[in-house]
């Protein structure tokens, strides 16, 4: 069932007369006490245990069902993706590795990608977030993949500020054929998407 919290309406008050009317004044105070009861009550639901069910963050969560490959070596590439499986005011953009945000805040984005090797020693392959197409400085991280036929997940997140209509792109490189990998289901696991996303409003800057 779903839950809705009643805005308070704002209290229509009366004229006062120019002298004192004990009439008057009682109206005012029932007037001023309903509103401040309404206030009251939806504070306390707010406040309350189960407050959280009632609030609506921007968020989303998408995933790509392709094997990407970078094009070049020491060359940055976004992280496409092709498949939403939910979105809720932070919106997919064109290209597909761009994610808009609707209000001024934190966000905090969470990612993991499926790395593979297919042939040769190892490899490395670095990740990083972008802002409007420039690199969030101090934000890189380097991940080593061992061997031939290897896989290895890379997951982690960054708590970004960002203002209203702002990008983030997910930026990936490699020195030495390291892809992101797809797979499949099999008969006993789902399948692998070669990058998955998520990213949820933190709090006002």
């Amino acid at each position: 069932m779903a839950h809705y919290l009643r805005t308070p309406s704002v209290p229509n008050l009366i004229v006062a007369p120019k002298q004192y009317d004990a009439a008057y004044q009682d109206k005012l105070n029932n007037v001023l006490r309903l509103y401040f009861n309404q206030l009251s009550s939806l504070l306390s639901v707010i406040t309350g245990v189960n407050g959280m069910k009632y609030l609506q963050l921007p968020h989303g969560a998408w995933y790509d069902t392709t094997t990407q490959t970078a094009a070049a070596i020491n060359t940055a590439y976004a992280v496409t993706f092709n498949s939403t499986t939910v979105e809720d005011e932070i919106t997919k953009g064109t290209p597909t590795s761009r994610f808009y945000v609707p209000v001024t805040g934190q966000y905090n984005f969470q990612f993991s990608l499926q790395l593979s090797k297919a042939s040769g020693g190892a490899a490395y392959a670095w990740v990083w977030p972008r802002i409007n197409g420039v690199d969030v400085p101090d934000s890189n991280s380097k991940v080593a993949v061992q061997g031939t036929t290897a896989e290895l997940v890379a997951a982690w997140n960054f708590i970004l500020l960002m203002t209203a209509g702002d990008y983030f792109e997910l930026m990936w490189a490699t020195n030495d054929g390291i892809q992101l990998l797809a797979e499949a289901a099999t008969a006993f696991a789902p399948a692998i998407p070669s990058a998955i996303l998520t990213a949820t409003f933190v709090s006002a800057s």
